[in-house]
């Protein structure tokens, strides 16, 4: 039978035995939660690289999508301003084709009468027709040193409002400005 002395030397060994395969398994378990933790702080550092890459690239959205919206606005007003100018160009021109049709159809009946009263006249009144051309000659002279002042034009071109120009577009990192 075991002594006292045995059993202690037994029980001695097994818990020195116990210990270092207690020790091993932990350092086997901290080597592992180690590489664990290196790897969630490789994850945890790419996340942040992302979401500043993210963070960056949303902010440069928002900056050319506001400058757009923009470009957009000032295009819209350019149109309306187009429009306008189109419109007063269509507007001109119809009452000038009008106006004109009507002056030409008055022009030839003035002509035709003018005529007419100038053949009966002369073929009437010959001294009278002598002195005409006399005083014809002598005003064609008096206009060359001082000609009668011209009538103003019944048109004047009214512009209409254009928008002020559009400021320059937002510089976005690692982009070139726009040519034009």
């Amino acid at each position: 039978m075991p002594s006292a002395s045995d059993f202690f030397n037994e029980l001695q060994a097994a818990n020195t035995h116990l210990h270092s395969h207690i020790e091993s398994k932990l350092d086997s378990v901290k080597t592992s939660v180690d590489a664990v933790k290196n790897s969630t702080d490789a994850v945890s550092t790419a996340v942040q690289q992302v979401n500043s890459t993210l963070s960056t690239g949303f902010s440069q959205l928002i900056a050319i999508g506001g400058y757009t919206n923009e470009a957009l606005f000032h295009n819209a007003k350019q149109n309306d301003t187009i429009i306008c100018l189109l419109d007063k160009i269509a507007r001109n021109t119809c009452q000038l084709v009008n106006y004109a049709d009507e002056q030409t159809r008055l022009q030839r009946s003035i002509e035709e009468t003018n005529r007419h009263l100038a053949e009966l006249y002369a073929a009437t009144h010959a001294e009278a027709e002598v002195q005409r051309q006399e005083h014809e000659k002598l005003r064609r002279e008096v206009e060359r040193c001082c000609p009668p002042p011209r009538p103003q034009p019944p048109c004047r071109f009214e512009p209409c409002d254009a928008p002020p120009p559009l400021k320059e577009p937002p510089r976005v990192a690692g982009t070139q400005p726009p040519v034009g």
